[in-house]
């Protein structure tokens, strides 16, 4: 997915920094930057915001809505982000280790440098999105909605794609020893040749010199 216009959070130039509390009008944040708070759960529509190191607290956060936000060195593990949606979006240097992604919509949206070990997105619809140089161990992607996605350069190992369609999925510069997928819905998945080979025995083919 390349970098443009239509795929980038579109934030102000500028924006002015609030608490949360400060922000907060009837269940609507906009056009400011959060930092450095324990914001508590709710069902909270964000639009045009900038978090920095802001920790989600637990609870739930289902059915809040992110449009064009960035998240910098954030902490949302173990929130409960069902059925949440999230539209041009960018997580850098994120905790998001067990968060609960369960019948999110996640749309034109960025990973960089995050852990998201544990993770569960299944039954997400997950279009246009990049995870790079992320770990994603165990994390859980079983009957999710999978368009365009990319893994490049990150740790992968044991996260679970059964019942995934990975056509148009990109895990070739990405690491792992074994992955959980559906054989029958493997093609069109772009692969390294040694995750090619990993793939062809779960297909049960004999590979010899």
């Amino acid at each position: 997915m390349k970098k443009n216009k239509k795929t980038e959070p579109m934030l102000p130039p500028e924006l002015e920094t609030f608490s949360f509390i400060e922000a907060l009008d009837d269940g609507y944040v906009h056009d400011c930057r959060i930092v450095s708070e324990e914001l508590p759960a709710g069902n909270v529509h964000f639009d045009r915001v900038l978090f920095e190191n802001v920790r989600f607290l637990d609870g739930e956060w289902e059915r809040s809505e992110f449009a064009d936000v960035v998240f910098i060195n954030c902490d949302l593990s173990n929130a409960d982000m069902r059925r949440a949606v999230f539209h041009r979006v960018k997580f850098e240097n994120c905790r998001l280790l067990g968060t609960d992604f369960t019948e999110s919509a996640i749309r034109y949206a960025r990973f960089k440098e995050c852990r998201i070990d544990y993770a569960v997105f299944g039954f997400s619809h997950i279009g246009d999105v990049i995870f790079e140089e992320s770990m994603l161990r165990q994390a859980d992607f079983y009957e999710a909605d999978l368009k365009n996605a990319q893994f490049l350069a990150s740790e992968l190992n044991e996260a679970n794609f059964t019942g995934t369609s990975l056509k148009g999925t990109d895990f070739s510069s990405s690491r792992f020893a074994e992955l959980q997928v559906t054989p029958g819905l493997l093609e069109g998945c772009k692969v390294s040749t040694d995750q090619a080979l990993l793939f062809a025995r779960k297909l049960g083919l004999i590979i010899t010199e």
